[in-house]
């Protein structure tokens, strides 16, 4: 009997042989290879996840992989490294991707040094742009860095979307050997605080950690890290505002990728971002009351301890001290240099600028809603016993 050239309907056909080549690249989540499918001229990478999901040996832990791994398929985006395939060999899951031809911004950074501020802001936008159609599919990235962002003059890739899906689906491994899925230096604070947020804020501050990183070499962590972006380049404020506000606490920071990317936009095109003009938070509206409520003329002025002083128990000085530093952003405050009379000793001081004054008397209401937080000096429990020392004069 004559064989039938055709293939039954709904039976597999062979597309060609997989074969790994050799190794491109590896961290915490794995090994990546080269790879080519035989006939097909185009070129391939193959990722093996290690360790594997499956070591628990829990056929419940494969298919939560692969039933995972169906997210990626939906990532389809110019500048996201497309996924053309998922699959296990020896017990270890992988991923066929995309291979590109870039480097990623470590390599970038250490091969051309500090890049001009305004050349960097094309591949932020594109960037932004690919992590904001990914959050339209309900996926948060969760380990934005420089070695998961990739570039070549002219274009870009976000790598590793989903490795925090499929691998920590559950947000309970918080670091690995080699990599982090949150916990370093590139990680939103709330998301250390809780690994399992899947907010696209979390990505928003990557974002701007890996660009503040790309300028001045150094991560938005310790003290006083602002002025390392003033020492180590040159920027307009506007420039400095928006990437500062990737960086501010949630409720401050740009709430969507779109908003971030029509901000880059206007400063490629030497126009005021439009998102970009920040909006006082209740933190902020608080701290500005309470430094009008002790200088409500422009030339009067106050301390940051003496307003920490009376905040003390509504917040946290750590909130305190982000709020100053958006309040002088958004020129509601300004710092200036006072001297003491009584030791002619020259100190920093906060005065309320016109502006300030102005938002004051717009939105009095609310901040007197909000001053209600506070507790009087009176009531408050020390925080330690007077000391008793004779060799203490006063």
């Amino acid at each position: 009997m004559k064989r039938s050239s055709k293939q039954a309907v709904g039976s597999r056909v062979p597309l060609g042989e997989l074969e790994v080549g050799k190794r491109i690249g590896e961290g915490g989540f794995g090994v990546v290879h080269e790879a080519t499918i035989a006939g097909i001229n185009f070129p391939f990478a193959i990722k093996f996840l290690d360790p594997s999901p499956f070591n628990s040996n829990v056929e419940t832990a494969r298919a939560r992989f692969f039933r995972e791994a169906e997210l990626l398929f939906k990532l389809r985006h110019p500048h996201i490294i497309s996924i053309y395939g998922v699959g296990e060999y020896e017990r270890k899951p992988y991923l066929l991707m995309e291979r590109f031809q870039g480097m990623d911004l470590n390599k970038a950074r250490s091969s051309v040094g500090t890049p001009n501020p305004e050349a960097v802001l094309p591949f932020i936008e594109i960037v932004a742009d690919a992590l904001g159609h990914a959050h339209s599919k309900n996926i948060v990235h969760r380990d934005i860095k420089p070695r998961n962002l990739m570039t070549i003059r002219g274009d870009g890739r976000v790598l590793d979307f989903g490795i925090a899906a499929l691998l920590d689906p559950d947000g309970s491994r918080l670091t690995r050997t080699g990599g982090t899925f949150v916990g370093d230096s590139f990680s939103a604070p709330e998301l250390v605080e809780n690994p399992r947020l899947c907010d696209p804020r979390c990505d928003v501050y990557s974002l701007g950690a890996s660009w503040f990183w790309l300028l001045t070499g150094k991560a938005p962590k310790g003290r006083n890290w602002e002025s390392s972006l003033r020492s180590a380049v040159k920027v307009s404020p506007d420039y400095e505002r928006v990437m500062l506000r990737c960086l501010d606490q949630p409720d401050a920071r740009y709430s969507s990728m779109a908003e971030l990317v029509a901000d880059v936009r206007a400063l490629q095109s030497g126009d005021k971002p439009p998102a970009g003009s920040e909006r006082p938070t209740d933190d902020d509206a608080l701290v500005l009351g309470v430094v009008v409520s002790k200088c409500p003329d422009e030339s009067d002025w106050t301390t940051t301890y003496q307003v920490e002083q009376q905040l003390n128990g509504a917040m946290t000085r750590l909130s305190l001290i982000m709020s100053t530093k958006r309040l002088y952003r958004l020129g509601l405050i300004k710092r200036v240099t006072v001297q003491e009379h009584w030791n002619e000793e020259s100190i920093p001081a906060i005065q309320v600028t016109e502006e300030g004054i102005r938002w004051t008397e717009t939105n009095h209401q609310m901040i007197e809603t909000l001053m209600e937080r506070l507790i009087p000096a009176s009531s408050r429990v020390p925080t330690s016993l007077p000391i008793e020392n004779n060799d203490i004069p006063f």
